[in-house]
């Protein structure tokens, strides 16, 4: 399967649950049910990466609630996918715009599995900028 890089667009309207009745607590939580589905924030000033349990155990990292060590993410990404990742976080940043990516990642087994990492570039009120997105594990159809 070809590795992509592609902009995502911005959704022209919120995700509809009110007449149905599921609040967006409980979407997220069937969503993460599903498979192991990971939220997260970089605060580009300062570079720290913030993210969920779900994340930490996709990379096979002890879990901590504060930022996550880069060096050790990115030494799980397989070689030769790390690139790919790194030019669409780069893009996303100089764009400011939006992006997904698949990629092969070492879990905590040393096996390497597909993750997919959707993010997007977003100011803060005080006008700093930060990327917020999910990584979840993506299997072939």
């Amino acid at each position: 399967m070809p590795l992509r890089f592609t902009d995502i667009a911005e959704t022209s309207h919120p995700a509809d649950r009110d007449h149905i009745g599921i609040a967006d607590k409980e979407s997220m939580e069937l969503v993460a049910a599903y498979r192991l589905y990971g939220f997260w924030r970089m605060d580009l000033e300062s570079g720290h990466f913030f993210a969920t349990k779900d994340i930490f155990t996709l990379f096979g990292m002890e879990y901590t609630t504060g930022p996550m060590n880069l060096v050790e993410a990115n030494s799980k990404i397989h070689p030769d996918d790390y690139t790919l990742v790194v030019q669409a976080l780069e893009t996303c940043i100089d764009q400011k715009n939006s992006f997904h990516v698949i990629f092969r990642l070492k879990g905590s087994d040393q096996n390497y599995k597909f993750a997919r990492c959707v993010g997007r570039y977003r100011e803060t009120p005080d006008g700093r900028g930060e990327m917020v997105g999910v990584t979840y594990e993506f299997f072939e159809r």
